[in-house]
């Protein structure tokens, strides 16, 4: 066991799933909890219009995911959007199912790396960034097109609340 506190961290969504990474960590910290694809509710905000061949259309969703340390309970939310082309030029036709599971094994991914090797003296909102921008990368290596980017980006995309309570939309 690490001399530092552990970080448990439980992002919602992830606690939803069965079959998780729980008990997995190689780095110094525990993670739990897993993603779905299920859990990525695209609305699609765009649609394809021009040739059939040629790139368009996008799907949206904005995902507000709870970040809690074990040790002291101190939680935050995470927020961000994932969007996805219908249609890009390197794969052609992208069905929702295919969005869906890239969605979701590169948010696993990317958060399991983040997290299991995050220093737990630092803020929620460091993590989170740096979750979204590790998350940014892999997305668009498995989706040429693919984007993760702030919630207020694409009008008309879904919220998607995981393990945290509705008041966080207010002011």
């Amino acid at each position: 066991m690490p001399e530092s506190p552990l970080l448990a961290v439980l992002i919602g969504v992830l606690l939803l799933g069965s079959g998780g990474l729980t008990g997995c960590a190689t780095g110094r910290n525990t993670v739990t909890g897993r993603i779905t694809p299920a859990h990525f509710e695209f609305a699609k905000v765009v649609r394809k219009s021009g040739p059939k061949k040629e790139p368009g259309g996008w799907w949206a969703v904005c995902i507000h995911a709870r970040i809690t340390m074990g040790d002291s309970g101190a939680t935050s939310i995470c927020k961000f959007e994932v969007g996805m082309p219908v249609r890009n030029r390197g794969q052609g036709e992208i069905s929702l199912e295919d969005a869906q599971e890239a969605a979701a094994t590169m948010a696993n991914r990317a958060m399991y790396k983040v997290l299991s090797e995050a220093d737990p003296g630092v803020m929620h909102v460091i993590h989170c960034n740096n979750f979204k921008t590790l998350y940014n990368l892999m997305l668009k290596e498995k989706i040429s097109g693919a984007e993760v980017s702030a919630c207020d980006a694409t009008q008309g995309a879904k919220i998607v609340h995981f393990n945290e309570p509705y008041f966080c939309d207010y002011p």
